[in-house]
């Protein structure tokens, strides 16, 4: 009897720890958290404002002594890159602490800059040495000068981080501003276009075509491979360009003339009617990840406004007008989880 008795307890033991072993635990993680900004590079203001991209409300980080021009989030890296040109430098920051971790010197004329989609360069264009800085994003350190030859502008690096774009400007007025081709693995110079004055770059990787606006007055859409051109439309005072996250539909500011172009990234001409921007100059564009709201900055000696609208299918309504710091110039959308 007692050993049937121990026999039962010990089988009743046995269970107990198989039920509670940590198999049966189930541990819910917690939910993510993420954020959602636009970065501003306020030129004149020597400061970058960060505005939430669902409540448009702002906070700033000041950069002494500096010259905010454009801004880039490398999603890869979790880190902000703000092209200084007063100061030679591109800064980087944390946007967990909204705080500047370090800064590399770069060439004379900081102005437009682009990292690729894999998150391994960062160009930046300097218009005064006539060079582009590469960056590697691994170490960050500068690993190649390029001399241009010409006066470099835009710059835009391919999401697959195999070729990088250039518009240079031509000194003669009369004579048409180019795309340069250079490839990111030895840094040569692979093709040129000549296109219209004062271009400015996006490459669709869908489609394989760089979009070219130009404040002369056209939008090119060039084959990426070897810039050969696919179309050509009249677009007054062509400017900022970025496309729709589906890239079916490429929006560009008209700079001169206070408008919004929707432009069909198949055909290459306007989709319904321009619209008119809540404030002057309408300079540079991003859109949020969800494509149903775009930030527009205008900029100006004393300007300050970011301007939103919401855009449905092809069409732009206009929002609201954000005060961010004076001369807002470049600017960045990130959605980045908060950790």
């Amino acid at each position: 009897m007692k050993n049937l008795i121990f026999g039962l307890q010990v089988a009743l033991l046995a269970t107990l720890f198989t039920s509670c072993s940590s198999d049966d635990y189930h541990y819910i993680d917690s939910p993510k958290v993420y954020e959602e900004k636009v970065v501003v590079a306020n030129r004149g203001a020597g400061s970058i404002s960060f505005i939430d991209a669902t409540s448009n409300q702002v906070s700033m980080l000041a950069i002494s002594g500096s010259e905010p021009m454009y801004v880039v989030y490398v999603p890869t890296k979790d880190k902000i890159f703000v092209g200084d040109r007063a100061g030679k430098k591109i800064h980087i920051i944390n946007p967990q602490t909204k705080a500047v971790e370090s800064s590399i010197t770069v060439g004379n004329g900081v102005f437009h800059m682009w990292a690729d989609g894999l998150g391994k360069q960062l160009w930046v264009s300097n218009d005064i040495d006539n060079t582009i800085s590469v960056i590697d994003l691994n170490t960050n350190t500068v690993v190649k000068t390029i001399n241009v030859g010409m006066k470099p502008h835009d710059v835009f690096l391919s999401k697959d981080a195999t070729k990088a774009y250039v518009s240079v400007f031509n000194a003669d007025a009369a004579m048409p501003d180019k795309v340069y081709m250079y490839s990111t693995s030895d840094y040569s110079k692979t093709g040129e276009a000549s296109v219209g004055k004062d271009p400015h770059l996006y490459h669709l990787p869908t489609s394989n075509k760089l979009f070219v606006a130009c404040q002369s007055g056209q939008v090119y859409a060039l084959n990426g491979s070897n810039l050969s051109v696919i179309s050509n439309n009249a677009f007054t005072g062509a400017h900022g360009i970025f496309p729709s996250p589906d890239n079916n539909t490429v929006f560009v500011t008209n700079i001169t003339g206070q408008q919004l172009y929707s432009i069909n990234a198949t055909t290459g001409m306007q989709d319904g009617m321009p619209l008119m921007a809540l404030s002057a100059t309408p300079h540079n564009i991003v859109v949020n990840e969800d494509g149903n709201k775009m930030f527009v900055t205008h900029s100006g000696g004393a300007a300050t406004a970011v301007s939103t609208y919401t855009i449905s299918g092809t069409n732009l309504t206009a929002g609201t007008t954000i005060t961010a710091g004076t001369n807002p110039f470049g600017l960045a959308y990130y959605k980045r989880e908060v950790k």
